[in-house]
């Protein structure tokens, strides 16, 4: 019998820790553009009231 679960799990939970080594894996050209658009990037993260996710799922759980 096969074994099909991965024995190791190599998940990075510390957000400051990925952002520190998702330099570590990028070459010259991909690290200039990400520097290029990064602060267009932060710009995208939103952080949404509590009243907008509850009324989320709220609609959610009617579909079911």
């Amino acid at each position: 019998m096969d074994e099909t679960f991965t024995k190791t799990l190599n998940a990075n939970a510390n957000q400051a820790e990925m952002n520190d080594n998702v330099h570590l894996n990028l070459d010259a050209d991909e690290l200039i553009f990400y520097n290029s658009i990064r602060a267009d990037l932060d710009l995208l993260a939103k952080k949404p009231k509590v009243q907008t996710i509850h009324q989320i799922l709220d609609y959610s759980k009617s579909l079911r």
